[in-house]
């Protein structure tokens, strides 16, 4: 009898990978993008977008919030003879408003995008409604001044501005439904009672009585809505300590730091923000003259106009971050002229338009431009951004030095 050792099975094969998890060939073109992934990157870009564009309006508060010197405003008051003003008795509500309207813009700042844009939808809705009230108490005005107590229908005038009127509260009804979600579309409608009893024939003194009514309903309805969610900033303030506490004892302070920064987009924001300012200061300027300005005269309003625009710390940052990205422009148009899309293949850490920024903010701080006056500060702001263009040309040196040095050892003609 024979007997047969059989050893160990050697291993199985690995199955071939799949199709999707295949690696290209090197030098193989990338497959384009297909269409979900297309609508993906469009709907971050969207969302990035209205994540600076929704915390601007903060910026521009806490702006406001500076330049308006409470103190001064009451001590103006109280030289004058309205010492008897009802505003001058509420001083300290006013200055304690003052800090809270900080706090506010703060959290407002720091709020996330989907509770930033809830918290716009609700006072868009209460523009709405007050929009509807405007249109109620004009109608009933227009239809006491003409003192006209028939039918409708036999009277053009009274038709036109009944049909006018109600057209806009339908729009108004309409829109609250959609922005607050809800087909429960009276609960917008309180304004249109007037209408209703002057459809009816009621006398126009009732009519009154009734639009008052309806203001007092809608009234009552938002402070039930605002009763309701009484508690929500607690809740939204408790889960955001905890979030907070957790990251702190995990990472530290310096990963928070750079999260919130990265998640706020500071350096845009800023700009933005900065930008907004500039384009209403040229705004009104031009909304005021009649007759077009000179070649000098426009350099001058140039500068004056960015002197404006950097009287306190929000927008001094703001024109810091968008001299910046000016910067950063100019510089990658000159790699672009230079080496072409080769420069974006391998893009060193330096010459990203920081070097003119910080430039910028430390001679501001160091001469107190904002402290100065309009006139001096655009004179100071001439030789400052002077500084910066110098910058940016030895900047732009740097990055062609090597390739003119290259070019001796090249052989392409």
């Amino acid at each position: 009898m024979v007997t047969v050792r059989v050893g160990p099975l050697p291993p199985p094969l690995p199955p071939p990978p799949p199709p999707e998890t295949q690696q290209p060939r090197p030098g193989a073109e990338e497959p384009p993008l297909s269409a979900p992934r297309k609508n993906m990157a469009a709907k971050e870009k969207m969302e990035a977008m209205l994540n600076v564009a929704l915390r601007v309006p903060s910026i521009m508060l806490l702006d406001v919030l500076y330049r308006w010197d409470v103190s001064s405003f009451f001590q103006q008051i109280q030289r004058s003879s309205l010492n008897h003003n009802p505003l001058f008795q509420y001083k300290y509500l006013a200055l304690n408003m003052h800090y809270v309207g900080y706090i506010l813009s703060v959290v407002l700042l720091t709020l996330p995008r989907q509770y930033l844009v809830q918290l716009y939808l609700y006072f868009l809705t209460a523009l709405l409604l007050y929009a509807g009230h405007q249109i109620s108490r004009d109608y009933v005005r227009s239809e006491l001044e003409s003192a006209y107590e028939g039918p409708m229908y036999l009277e053009p005038l009274s038709m036109n501005r009944f049909t006018t009127a109600l057209i806009g509260q339908l729009v108004v009804c309409t829109l609250c439904s959609c922005v607050m979600k809800t087909k429960q579309i009276w609960l917008f409608s309180a304004h249109m009672l007037p209408l209703l009893a002057r459809l009816c024939l009621v006398p126009l003194e009732t009519i009154v009585i009734i639009n008052k009514f309806a203001m007092i309903f809608t009234g009552l309805e938002v402070l039930y809505f605002l009763g309701s969610n009484l508690l929500v900033p607690y809740n939204l303030a408790k889960s955001a300590y905890r979030e907070l506490v957790q990251v702190v004892e995990v990472y530290g302070l310096l990963a928070l730091g750079m999260s919130l920064w990265n998640q706020l987009v500071v350096p845009v924001l800023f700009m933005v923000f900065w930008l907004v300012l500039f384009a209403l200061q040229i705004y009104s300027y031009f909304s005021t003259r009649d007759q077009p300005a000179s070649r000098e005269r426009l350099l001058f309003l140039f500068l004056t106009s960015i002197a404006e625009c950097c009287s306190t710390p929000y927008s001094l940052l703001g024109l810091v971050f968008t001299v910046s990205f000016v910067a950063l422009g100019v510089l990658t148009l000159c790699k672009f002229y230079l080496q072409g899309y080769r420069a974006f293949m391998n893009d060193p850490a330096m010459n990203r338009g920081m070097t003119e920024g910080v430039t910028l903010l430390i001679l501001a701080v160091q001469t107190g431009l904002i402290e100065l006056q309009v006139v001096h500060r655009a004179f100071l702001l001439s030789i400052i951004l002077f500084i910066v263009v110098a910058s940016i040309l030895q900047s732009m040196l740097e990055i062609a030095d090597p390739i003119v040095l290259a070019l001796g050892a090249s052989r392409d003609k």
